[in-house]
């Protein structure tokens, strides 16, 4: 889903500032996306453009000395075009994964490389997975349920993957040397 209409999908829950919308994004909803700031404003930038949402800035509190910030909404030609946005997306899913680009083109590396690439993926699947495990299973929709238990399925299965495949591949590696 496009960053632009994953935002959409956001705002329909509530409004929240650019940074709320960010600090959501990568965290409560990093299994199914991430995006850097950078990524983030410009896409806020061209729905606004379009006037699929608004923005109103909320004075700062004195005391905490920030500045202020903008806080979206979704407007009612914002929630059209999401539900007609939704409607066109398939069951593809894509890939991109450093990780497995690294482990295609690993001939190029050496196997304490290799070794420490799929150590690292394998922590960070399992950090990944104690994450989405504390996640809330009450109060959300039945989608929202599915998507994480999807996710965890999969983590699941990499982490199964990684203990078997990816050792056996470490082993390989180091008799090759």
């Amino acid at each position: 889903m496009k960053l632009d209409i994953f935002c959409l999908g956001i705002l329909l829950q509530q409004n929240y500032s650019g940074y709320e919308i960010h600090k959501m994004i990568n965290t409560a909803l990093a299994h199914l996306r991430q995006a850097s700031f950078g990524a983030l404003y410009p896409a806020l930038n061209r729905l606004q453009a379009k006037e699929f949402i608004s923005s109103e800035a909320v004075a700062a509190e004195i005391s905490n000395g920030s500045l202020g910030k903008k806080v979206f909404a979704i407007t009612d030609k914002g929630r059209a075009h999401f539900k007609t946005e939704i409607k066109k997306i398939t069951a593809a899913e894509m890939v991109n994964s450093d990780f497995l680009s690294a482990l295609h083109f690993s001939i190029h590396l050496t196997s304490n490389e290799v070794s420490t690439l799929i150590d690292e993926r394998l922590a960070d699947l399992q950090k990944e997975q104690r994450r989405l495990l504390k996640l809330p299973s009450t109060d959300i929709s039945e989608g929202q349920r599915f998507a994480i238990r999807y996710t965890l399925s999969q983590i699941s299965a990499a982490i199964a993957f990684l203990k078997g495949e990816g050792k056996a591949i470490q082993m390989l590696m180091q008799r090759r040397r």
